[in-house]
């Protein structure tokens, strides 16, 4: 194989110094496309999976806990991006909008690599104008601010063909060269199993192209070596990927290639119009080398795909981004073909200008959410977002939040039965919470008022204190009638948030007081106090208690019995009232009369103990810090008549 099969065999129209000042507007630009997206949306299911894999609700997953949680909730993964985005954690936190930035980061280096792949092997002016056609693909976009894996794979398998194109070459390559070139392969078998299709696209390439060249077996030695590193792993990849079963609406090849091609153009066939002649111009007359190596490149990659598709039927509409590795031979393609034609400049300006402007249409219609998985479905979530950075610092343990969704899909359990309401709510603010559902556009809301009475119930009979969120200035139409429940037993408190598109106010049992502060107490039986507030009420003589019960297991409930007791400074039990404790979870008002007693000062003493032998069980309050079989929940003086 000679050398110029894998160089430039024209002369660039355009200067080092010049290219590298264009790239450097092409990578601002991909970097303010994508960053523009890093907290537009709300995750998505599969961005849930993400961070769960990463280890969210146990932060952060070690390397083993990762591998251990993909092989047992999804096999057909692999451990790479879980294992930087864990990392990545321990510096930028576990916000969406910080560890979306492992995919944009990605992104703009990989726009990076394919501008070098593309200099190196065409020419400087096709390298810019191939980076600033991938930089504004609608379609690739996306995924430079989705918490996934794919902006990496991109990333790596530019890089590794690179070095390919640099191993092939015919000159003697670096030892660093090819240190790269086994790490990059690896790293992509460990990123995607896609990291599959990008190597059986060059091993097509380099058999039937590339053979007799002096490092091809040491290049066949280096892809051997890679796969062989990538082999423990394998048996539980194909295994999960076997187990996936087929899908009934799977899309077939010849359905394949209208989604492919749209996307690819950026929304508009019309752009192909200019785009394959000029590609065949190119082809015909300009007879580069590399070019028929990419147009073999994504031949063998579709193939590939397509042959995966016939056999296991997993291509569905919403899964076309499977078909993103073949963005980087096509966009060198069509950059050549536009850059080849004569008055290349003003061709290419135009066309970029239309490019550009379909691409923004696109990414607006309906017809584009159809490609972008399940991402369409939280158009109709709430902000959460936006709640996570108003309530920091303003929730409390036991904090329970009520807001409203379009749809009910924010609180559906998604991997390991984990909601995305749980990512906002439980790992970013330690608090737990429900959206209730506003119903659809059109529907009436007579219709749903038993349901939405029948909900705001249930959560009220499970929490004393909680936080009621919603917008303003779109009101959502149920929430007068959940408003109307919760004032019947419940009295509003301060305003936590008051924004013009969210008002949050903390609500809590008229018992309670509106500043009152968590008081959990923990036993040695793994039986929890979540919180618990007493007060003297000396116009009605009474005690007013209210207790919040957790339990490791319901067998506890009935093993166990509560005694509230009023005591003198002696400690000469003076009345009492027991309860089973499967009488009081989750939560209990108990109300102790102090009629007939004498004026002085009482103590209120809580006690847990053993229903058949009366054996007290020791605890500790963690407000107060005293520890004890006997603990003090309030003292109280009841003064003499006046």
């Amino acid at each position: 194989m000679v050398k110029s099969k894998w160089q430039a065999a024209q002369n660039d129209s355009i200067s080092n110094r010049t290219g590298l000042m264009l790239m450097m507007l092409v990578l601002l630009l991909a970097f303010a496309l994508g960053a523009n997206g890093l907290n537009a949306d709300v995750i998505w299911i599969d961005e849930l999976a993400s961070v769960i894999f990463m280890g969210v609700f146990d932060p952060p997953y070690s390397p083993a806990q990762i591998i251990e949680s993909i092989s047992k909730y999804a096999r057909d993964h692999v451990p790479l991006y879980y294992f930087l985005g864990a990392g990545w954690t321990h510096l930028a936190g576990w916000s969406h909008f910080a560890l979306r930035f492992i995919s944009l980061v990605s992104g703009v280096l990989m726009i990076a690599w394919l501008y070098r792949f593309t200099s190196d092997t065409v020419n400087r002016h096709t390298a810019i104008v191939s980076a600033l056609l991938m930089s504004t693909n609608v379609f690739a976009s996306i995924f430079f601010h989705e918490l996934r894996a794919y902006t990496l794979l991109l990333l790596l398998a530019v890089t590794h063909t690179w070095c390919y194109c640099r191993l092939a070459s015919g000159t003697r390559p670096s030892k660093l060269t090819w240190i790269l070139f086994v790490c990059s392969a690896i790293a992509m078998l460990y990123t995607h199993i896609l990291g599959l299709v990008a190597l059986a696209g060059l091993g097509m390439i380099h058999i039937l192209m590339e053979r007799g060249s002096g490092q091809s077996r040491a290049i066949m030695f280096g892809w051997g070596l890679g796969i062989l590193c990538f082999s423990p792993y394998l048996p539980m990849l194909l295994g999960g990927s076997f187990a996936l079963g087929e899908r009934s609406d799977a899309l077939a090849a010849s359905e394949l290639v209208d989604p492919f091609w749209l996307l690819l153009t950026n929304g508009s066939y019309v752009l192909l119009l200019p785009l394959a002649p000029s590609l065949v111009y190119a082809v015909r007359w300009k007879r580069h080398p590399i070019i028929l190596r990419m147009l073999l490149f994504a031949f063998f990659m579709g193939l590939t795909l397509l042959f995966v598709n016939w056999r296991f039927d997993l291509i569905i509409l919403n899964r076309m981004r499977y078909f993103l590795l073949l963005w980087i031979p096509c966009m060198i393609l069509l950059a050549y073909g536009l850059t080849s034609l004569p008055r290349w400049r003003a061709i290419t300006a135009l066309f970029l200008f239309l490019w550009g402007i379909a691409g923004y249409q696109f990414g607006r219609s309906i017809e584009f959410l159809d490609y972008v998985g399940l991402i369409a479905r939280i158009q109709r979530f709430p902000p959460l977002h936006e709640y996570v950075s108003h309530l920091q610092g303003k929730t409390g343990h036991g904090d329970y939040l009520i807001g409203f969704s379009e749809t009910d899909n924010v609180n559906r359990a998604g991997w390991r039965r984990n909601f995305i309401a749980d990512y906002y709510l439980k790992a970013q603010l330690g608090i737990d919470g429900v959206f209730i559902e506003t119903g659809s556009k059109g529907s009436t809301i007579t219709k749903r008022a038993w349901e939405i009475r029948r909900d705001v119930k249930w959560i009220l009979d499970e929490h004393p204190y909680f936080l009621f969120a919603y917008d303003p200035g779109n009101k959502p139409p149920n929430a007068d009638i959940a408003l109307d429940i919760i004032h019947e037993d419940y009295i509003p408190c301060k305003v936590v948030v008051n924004k013009p598109d969210l008002l949050i106010r903390r609500y809590v049992h008229p018992v309670m007081d509106c500043d009152h502060q968590p008081a959990p107490i923990v036993y040695d039986n793994r039986i929890k106090v979540i919180d618990r507030f007493a007060r003297y009420v000396p116009e009605f003589g009474v005690l007013q208690i209210l207790t919040w019960w957790e339990v490791a297991n319901e067998g506890l409930l009935d093993e166990y019995n509560v005694s509230m007791q009023i005591v003198t400074r002696d400690w000469r039990n003076l009345r009492q009232e027991d309860r089973h404790l499967y009488e009081l979870p989750p939560w209990n008002v108990i109300e102790l009369s102090t009629e007939g007693l004498p004026p002085g000062d009482y103590r209120l003493m809580m006690i847990l103990y053993h229903r058949d032998t009366g054996e007290k069980v020791s605890g500790l309050d963690l407000a107060s810090g005293e520890a004890g079989n006997i603990l003090p929940l309030l003292a109280f003086t009841i003064e003499p008549p006046e």
